[in-house]
């Protein structure tokens, strides 16, 4: 199968970017030919990159997108695929769109988040966009993590249940083995370490913030204890801020970015992994690393965390730094119940989450809609 993959998030680092370059390596691992349109600067092996112009700051890049669509269908028109996938968001779904009237082969459409909980003008500004063209777009299935995005977003604004599919997101098992070594973090920053690895901006250093504060309640009863917080952003400063103020400079500390090679490192060395969601969550790909590396994890139960975690992951109540220290005290107390969660988390990333069943549904969807047209 012949796919034009169009995509503005790609690459190894970045939760959105893993999801997407993995969901194509195991597309291209499985025999199909694939052509990635995209204005991010990454290669992936095996494919055919079409590079789309870019100027300015990478998080306006989805939106000059659209304007290059002469470039991308000069190039899918070589190609000529069986299926268009367009990838992201609505803006790289309007290339989609316009792919499809033009060469006449079927169009799906995956979206990662929808969340009316948006912290900062570019995340309102996606919500608008994705409210605006999401039930104008022409697609043959539109496809989402959540039921709950379904349910409270997408039919509501005018879009047919029927090209509706809910398809969770996903990780590639084979980069996250249990039994890796961690003792180089533990040497430079603490036996016990309770860890996040995330992007620094938005609704991820909104969420960190409570986690930063749970800290003094946590460092009271356990001082052997740190959190450490890897990752950079542009708002770096708004954490480092919180942990003057709160004067916990001797148990938390910022350790800036991280090169993905790194990550497992930190994976293997934490004990307990907090994710403070403040956002409407459908999925989040650090938290599948952290649950795939057999790690104890605290979130915070916002939108679909319930259904997503299951009885794998510790949930407690959101936007209260006591709740979170208290989930967090109990995983440092029981190490039983702190191991168990573990396990389970792995189980359950392995059952529901991985990124071959998740090419699986995607295969089916190619074919049941190649089946429809040659009907």
């Amino acid at each position: 199968m012949k796919i034009f993959y169009i995509t503005s998030v790609l690459g190894d680092s970045g939760g959105s970017e893993i999801y997407t370059r993995d969901l194509i390596r195991e597309l291209i691992k499985r025999g199909h030919k694939v052509m990635v349109c995209t204005p991010v600067p990454y290669n992936v092996k095996g494919a055919e990159m079409v590079f789309l112009p870019r100027f300015g700051h990478h998080a306006l890049w989805k939106f000059e997108g659209p304007f290059f669509y002469g470039k991308a269908l000069a190039t899918a028109m070589r190609f000529r695929p069986d299926i268009i996938q367009s990838h992201s968001n609505s803006m790289m779904g309007i290339i989609g769109h316009l792919l499809k009237r033009k060469l006449r082969v079927p169009h799906v459409l995956l979206i990662e988040l929808i969340s009316s909980q948006n912290v900062n003008l570019h995340t309102k500004f996606i919500h608008f966009t994705e409210r605006v063209f999401l039930p104008r777009l022409n697609y043959d299935r539109l496809v989402v993590w959540t039921e709950q995005m379904k349910k409270k977003f997408l039919m509501p604004w005018g879009v047919a249940e029927r090209k509706i599919e809910i398809m969770p997101a996903a990780i590639n098992l084979e980069h996250y083995p249990v039994n890796a070594d961690g003792s180089a973090i533990n040497k430079k920053y603490g036996r016990h370490l309770i860890t996040s690895i995330k992007t620094l901006w938005g609704t991820n250093v909104k969420g960190l913030e409570y986690v930063v504060k749970a800290m003094r309640e946590v460092n009271s009863r356990h001082p052997e204890y740190k959190y450490v917080i890897f990752g950079d952003g542009t708002e770096k400063h708004v954490l480092e801020e919180a942990v003057q103020k709160e004067g916990l400079g001797k148990c938390v500390e910022l350790a800036g970015a991280i090169k993905p090679e790194k990550c497992r490192e930190v994976w293997a060395a934490t004990e307990i992994a907090p994710h403070g969601y403040v956002y409407e969550f459908s999925t989040s790909i650090s938290l599948l690393e952290y649950m795939a590396m057999g790690k104890a994890c605290v979130v915070t139960d916002i939108g679909n965390v319930r259904n997503f975690v299951g009885d794998a992951a510790l949930v407690v109540k959101p936007y209260d730094k006591k709740a979170m220290a208290a989930g967090i005290l109990r995983l440092i107390e029981d190490k039983k119940f702190r191991e168990a969660l573990g396990k389970k988390a792995r189980s359950r990333v392995e059952k529901m989450y991985s990124i071959k069943a998740s090419v699986d549904r995607l295969e089916r969807i190619y074919s049941e809609l190649l089946g429809k047209r040659a009907a």
